[in-house]
């Protein structure tokens, strides 16, 4: 499947995405691991097996024999068909049974009714759970309908072949980042006293759509936008846009989420609107302190955990332990909770091939905040930014 968009006024052909051999390799660890079956819900399974937008619930089911089937809801079937590579769809909802129902079937059809199934339950060192994971009234329902099945966590097989990216997905994790630095710049070219965070986060909306992202996926409503105080509530990374009117001489943080082609970016920078005071340049001294870190530090073979230990002690030297937050990243793909997970607890190890929203968050309420979600990815090198904008605090002077 090859697909074109466009990035600041030029047509890319993006090398198409291999999907059967992705259904290949998660049957092969499925048979390698003794699991009959793979039954995946989260947004990330659906659409990096499935190759189509899918936004309502649904399961992608994959054997070990390397059988591939789509259950989707019967009013958005007819789309996902002529959109994804061709995988088999079969419909839920409407005057067909339910999709649990529709699970069990499949896996009947199959002989698997006491076989050993992998299920979307949960991620293993996730800060955030991820969008899709089994219901617990779906999982209940399986037991019920499937007595002698073995339900297990299927999510381990199938983000190892997530987490280290193909060719393929680095192109569209790239394209989509360049979209996101395309919002950002058109979001500091009308940032100043007296506009609104809506109209801010509105014309990013716009000039992302523009270049070609069909979808802004976060879960706070899209583009953030917080200024001032809005940007500084303690150990909050969320900050919706409202009609607050921004002000001189505050930080304001902007957080774009494009997708191209069902690959997502997560790129924040903050401004600053005038001359910052001491205690905000003790701020941006201290972020960009640990942000340049992180980019010299992570390399092929660097345990995550480690690393951020030691990026929290920055904070510390600047007396600002208390506001700056103990998480750097997430993985980025078809999802934006993936592997691997950049926090001191984290038993991730980075590798060439692995995608990230390289991340820093330091708030502390009454100064303002600053945050910073970069997309890199990881070669035999070290991290290499997927976009040419600097991970700086933007300065406006007005």
């Amino acid at each position: 499947m090859s697909k074109s968009s466009s990035v600041e006024g030029s047509e890319t052909s993006m090398k198409p995405i291999h999907f059967r051999d992705r259904v290949s390799n998660l049957a092969k660890a499925l048979s390698g691991a003794g699991i009959d079956a793979y039954v995946g819900t989260r947004l990330a399974s659906l659409h990096y097996l499935a190759g189509a937008f899918i936004p309502w619930r649904g399961a992608v089911v994959v054997t070990a024999s390397g059988e591939a089937e789509l259950i989707y809801w019967a009013l958005d079937s007819e789309r996902v068909r002529q959109e994804s590579w061709g995988i088999r769809v079969r419909e839920w909802g409407g005057n067909q049974p339910g999709l649990v129902d529709c699970i069990v079937s499949f896996l009947q059809e199959r002989g698997f009714s006491a076989g050993r199934i992998g299920l979307d339950l949960f991620i293993a060192g996730a800060g955030r759970e991820a969008p899709g994971l089994l219901f617990a009234h779906e999982f209940v329902d399986l037991q019920k309908k499937m007595p002698q099945a073995d339900l297990v966590n299927g999510t381990e097989w199938i983000d190892h072949l997530m987490m280290i990216k193909e060719p393929e997905e680095v192109e569209r994790l790239a394209l989509a980042a360049e979209v996101a630095k395309f919002g950002l710049e058109a979001g500091i070219a009308v940032a100043r006293p007296g506009i609104t965070e809506n109209m801010i986060a509105g014309t990013i909306e716009n000039a992302i759509r523009a270049k070609g992202s069909i979808w802004s996926w976060s879960v706070t409503g899209g583009t953030e936008v917080g200024s001032g105080f809005r940007s500084a509530f303690k150990g909050n990374v969320t900050q919706q846009a409202t009609n607050k009117v921004v002000g001189q001489d505050e930080f304001i943080i902007l957080d774009v989420h494009p997708m191209i082609d069902l690959y997502l970016a997560d790129y924040a920078m903050p401004v600053f609107l005038g001359s910052p005071g001491r205690e905000q340049q003790e701020l941006i001294d201290c972020w960009e302190e640990i942000v340049e870190f992180l980019f010299f530090s992570l390399k092929p073979g660097g345990k995550v955990a480690e690393i951020c230990k030691e990026a929290l002690e920055i904070y510390s030297k600047y007396g600002l332990q208390d506001f700056g937050l103990p998480t750097f990243g997430h993985g980025l793909g078809t999802c934006a909770r993936l592997r691997p997970f950049l926090h001191i607890k984290s038993e991730d190890v980075l590798a060439p091939g692995m995608v990230f929203a390289l991340g820093t968050h330091l708030y502390k309420p009454g100064i303002g905040g600053l945050r910073l979600e970069h997309p890199v990815v990881v070669t035999e090198a070290g991290v290499r930014s997927l976009t040419s904008t600097l991970p700086r605090v933007q300065r406006l002077k007005i």
